[in-house]
């Protein structure tokens, strides 16, 4: 009678097998190398378990890193573009009733601002002219007859900020239709010709005049 199939825990489904009548015992014990392919595979799962383990520690640090950049960029923004806005207001502060029409030698008042975007704390030299234009039609553009200098003075403006301060102003020659303020950031030119007087300036701006 053949022998009955060997039941072990560690080998799984029974395993039959048939042996010669002279063979007492012909089925090979397979109970160590399943133990054996147990093993390995534990082995293996361990070696998965740690590579994940670190590939998520890694995974962690980058998304960290990100996160630190982030900040960093949104505190210490990049240097914007650096100006200065020059402009003029009339008298009651707005951008309306500029005194253009009005008798020779009475006073006239506008308001001069200077806004500083230059990263830095500046004193700005502003100087206005009285000045008789023309107009050059070969080359479009208008030019300068005569001019005098009616003040020079400095403005002192803190970075982001802006200053404006009235300016009075009497013209006495009423061939006079134009007042040229220039403004700069530097010290100004001991002498300004009067081709380049127009535009000579950091900025510049004018009021259009009609003296009586």
């Amino acid at each position: 009678m053949p022998p009955e199939a060997s039941r072990d825990p560690l080998s799984g489904p029974p395993r039959t097998c048939t042996a010669p009548p002279d063979v007492t015992d012909s089925c090979p014990d397979t109970s160590l190398s399943i133990t054996a392919q147990d093993e390995s595979d534990d082995l293996s799962g361990g070696s998965a378990t740690r590579f994940e383990r670190a590939l998520s520690l890694v995974l962690i640090a980058a998304v960290f890193a990100a996160l630190g950049m982030t900040i960093f960029i949104i505190v210490s923004p990049g240097e914007g573009e650096k100006f200065t806005e020059f402009y003029i207001l009339g008298p009651t502060g707005k951008a309306t009733d500029y005194p253009t029409e009005f008798m020779s030698r009475t006073p006239q008042t506008v308001i001069i601002g200077i806004g500083n975007h230059e990263s830095r704390d500046i004193t700005y030299t502003v100087e206005t002219f009285a000045v008789e234009s023309g107009f050059d039609s070969a080359k479009n553009r208008p030019t300068v007859v005569s001019a005098m200098l009616l003040d020079r003075f400095s403005v002192t403006v803190p970075d982001n900020r802006t200053v404006e301060q009235p300016y009075t102003f009497r013209i006495e020659d009423p061939d006079v239709n134009r007042l040229e303020f220039l403004l700069f950031a530097e010290a100004p030119p001991e002498k300004i010709s009067l081709d380049s007087l127009i535009g000579a300036g950091y900025r510049n701006l004018h009021l259009q005049l009609r003296v009586h």
